[in-house]
Order: C-alpha cells, then sequence, then structure tokens
C-alpha cells in the first residue's frame, strides 16, 4: 500500500477514492484495535463505497490509544502541542517517507517557493513537532540552510527579530536576499511585540507563512490586526496560511497575498478528501459542521479523522477550499501557538487579553 500510495502522491495514476477504500480495509487487516474501532453500530464489517463512508476516528483517541497500521518499531512519533499539562496525542509512523512526499508536493503543487534561507519561529526539526520537522524538510529539500529561531526551552529567541533584520535586503541592494520566514501565529505576533521599534525589510520575493490558531486559553490574538501588521513591520513578503495537525499527515495552504491582506481558503490536496458532519448526529451535512478527512497520506495509522474545527468547504478543481469557523463549543484548545502562549504567559505572570475581530480561528494543532 505504502508504493501505492507514494505514487499518488507523486501524480501517478490510480483513483485516490478507490486507494482510501483499500488503505482502510489494509488498516482493519492490520491493527485489531482499528477493526474494532471501526466496527458498525450492529456488530457488522464495514463496506464503504465512497470518501465519506469510511469511518472516521476522533482526534481525540490519538490521546487514549497507539494508532498503528504497522507491526515494527515506529520510526518517528509526533505529539501535538496540546495544552500545558494535558495528555498530549500521539501519531506513530513506520518512517516519515510518506509525510515527507506528501507535505512538499502539496507546497510545490500550490506554487510554494523557499526562495532563500528558512528563518524558523516554529519548534526544531528535531522536536516531537510534526510543523517543525516540515520546515526541516522544506529546508533541506529546497537546499536552504535552517536558521533556527525558536528554542523548545525558552520559545522565541530574542535575536529573532534582529536576525530577520540582517537577513533583508537593506535599500533594496545589500543584505542576503529574499528569505522563507515561517511562524506560527502566536510566535510571530510574540516576536513583533518584543521589538517594538524594529522593523525589517523583505521584499516581495520573501515568503511569510503563518500557521496556527489565534485562539489560546489567555489571549486571543486578533488575526486581522497581526495580517496587517506584517508591512509595517516585516516589509512587502507575500504571505500564505497554513493549515494541519498531528494526527494528520497533509496540509492544507492558501493561496498567497500580499503583506496585509488576509490569506483565504485552505485548499487541500488531490489525495485528501475534506466533508463536514454535523457536530451532533455526525450525518455528513454539506451546509458546514465537523470538518472530517480522509487523508491517503495517513498510511501508517487511521485513513480518517474527525476534529473539533468547525468549518465549510467548497469544492473546485484544484482542490477542496476550507472555511474555517473555530473550533466545537467545549473543545479543547490546542494547537502549536499555544506553545508560544505558553512562554509568553510565563515570562508575563498575568493573564492578558486581545481585543478579536470575530475572524475565524485559523488553526493548525500539531
Amino acid at each position: 500500500m505504502r508504493d501505492q500510495v507514494l505514487a499518488a502522491l507523486r501524480g501517478g495514476g490510480g483513483d485516490p477514492e478507490a486507494l482510501a477504500i483499500q488503505l482502510f480495509h489494509a488498516q482493519r487487516r492490520a491493527s485489531p484495535l482499528i477493526a474494532a474501532m471501526t466496527l458498525q453500530a450492529d456488530g457488522g464489517e464495514p463496506d464503504p463505497q465512497g470518501w465519506e463512508e469510511i469511518p472516521a476516528i476522533p482526534v481525540g483517541l490519538f490521546k487514549e490509544l497507539e494508532l498503528m497500521s504497522f507491526h515494527a518499531a515506529p520510526g518517528r512519533r509526533f505529539l501535538t502541542s496540546g495544552t500545558t499539562g494535558a495528555v498530549r496525542g500521539v501519531h506513530a509512523m513506520l518512517d516519515t517517507l510518506i509525510y515527507d512526499a506528501a507535505s512538499w508536493a502539496h507546497f510545490c503543487a500550490r506554487g510554494g517557493v523557499v526562495p532563500g534561507p528558512v528563518l524558523s519561529l516554529c519548534p526544531p526539526p528535531t522536536s516531537d513537532s510534526s510543523l517543525g520537522h516540515m520546515i526541516g524538510h522544506f529546508a533541506a529539500s529546497s537546499g536552504q540552510p535552517l536558521v533556527q529561531l525558536f528554542d523548545s526551552d525558552s520559545g522565541v529567541s530574542g535575536q529573532a527579530m534582529p536576525m530577520i533584520c540582517v537577513m533583508a535586503p537593506i535599500d533594496g541592494s545589500a543584505g542576503h536576499g529574499p528569505c522563507f520566514l515561517a511562524s506560527t501565529a502566536f510566535s510571530l505576533d510574540a516576536m513583533l511585540d518584543g521589538t517594538p521599534d524594529l522593523r525589517a525589510n523583505l521584499g516581495p520575493d520573501s515568503v511569510v507563512m503563518v500557521t496556527g490558531g489565534f485562539k489560546g486559553r489567555r489571549v486571543r490574538l486578533d488575526s486581522e490586526a497581526l495580517y496587517r501588521s506584517i508591512p509595517v513591520r516585516l516589509g512587502s513578503p507575500a504571505v500564505v496560511g497554513e493549515y494541519g495537525m498531528t494526527e494528520l499527515s497533509s496540509q492544507l495552504w492558501t493561496d498567497p497575498v500580499a503583506a496585509g491582506a488576509i490569506p483565504g481558503a485552505f485548499i487541500a490536496p488531490p489525495w485528501l478528501h475534506v466533508y463536514t458532519v454535523n457536530p451532533a448526529s455526525g450525518a455528513p451535512d454539506a451546509a458546514g459542521g465537523l470538518l472530517r478527512f480522509v487523508d491517503l497520506a495517513n498510511t501508517d495509522s487511521v485513513v480518517a479523522i474527525e476534529t473539533m474545527d468547525l468549518g465549510r468547504v467548497e469544492y473546485a478543481a484544484d482542490g477542496a477550499r476550507v472555511w474555517l469557523e473555530g473550533r466545537l463549543a467545549g473543545a479543547e484548545l490546542r494547537g502549536c501557538s499555544l506553545r508560544a502562549e505558553d512562554f509568553r504567559a510565563a515570562g508575563a505572570h498575568q493573564d492578558s487579553v486581545k481585543p478579536s475581530t470575530g475572524i475565524a480561528d485559523r488553526s493548525r494543532g500539531s
């Protein structure tokens, strides 16, 4: 199955929907636990005929169970960020071959470029963060150096903004040229807040990637204000949004926008089917609801997951477009941005509230 999935990720022939159904059956055969979890209500064996008939596993169960569809020792385990002190979900993988292929393929297919050094305000590639691993893989795949500006122990480095200023072109000539700045929303906000007098001059060939939710436990970022601060503080880079989560091996990307604009819908790759269900009944609801993903790249775990994120989906020839609309009431707040918020809270020793514009939460739960 792994070879078939890799071929699909690389644009090979075959029907992704049929392959997803085959993968579902293969995972049930490989894991008695997955087989038991996906039985029908009457105890019968499931026989899905399409994407949306594949039983979806709630992401919360990644905290309770090791959902592996292979028998060897995991080559990599990614952990959810969660909240401080909470149980963290685990996504075990045989290796990162398929994860890497999926992340890079869709990034490139959406016109993504890494035009220069990768400046990362995300966890390090050697950490347990799938986001950090992805950013490291992007740097390696593009042949660019990785400049790590986020430390797993202390958060956003005090040298982050000065380093970006050094890397940015000065007066259109000096400096090192364009760069790729990857950040969670809270890390970007923490860096800008911590260096109010510094200004960078990233040009339009540079790219700023923003991921992670704008809603934290103590802080709710004003997402519109953060995006509009980019041209004021960083120059005129292109801006792109990313959505993903630890339990998902594929990511969704927005189209790039000019600095100061707010990225739009998140676009899924062709091997990732996205749909919404009624939160109460679990029945598919085209009007919107809880997001479910059927991800071919989840080869080593479960192919279909149900999130706690709310949204709506529009289907287009180049991939499903997902508009996020927050999280289900009472759902645990989570995501990579929470790490940056933890560091900010530890430094401030007090709660802080920022005004909200009511813009939908754009989250990454990795």
